[in-house]
């Protein structure tokens, strides 16, 4: 909850690798959340979300449509 409703800011989906997400993402099919805010963004996650991009699927979640950026906690 903190990490939602925190100061964030926008930066490249490869540039949010270790930082904190503050928004909730979903490759659908299936449809479960693969990062939630609070949670750190791994390069495996990143990986995994550029491959489903790359494949067509839909983000669920994503304030960016192209999933090529992500929000993360803006570090004080």
């Amino acid at each position: 909850r903190d990490a939602y409703f925190a100061r964030h800011r926008r930066v490249a989906l490869r540039d949010a690798i270790g930082a904190v997400a503050a928004e909730a993402l979903a490759v659908y099919p299936p449809g479960i959340p693969n990062v939630l805010p609070g949670e750190e963004v791994t390069e495996a996650v990143v990986a995994y979300l550029e491959q489903a991009v790359a494949a067509g699927q839909m983000v669920r979640g994503a304030s960016d449509p192209e999933v090529s950026t992500l929000l993360t906690v803006d570090a004080p």
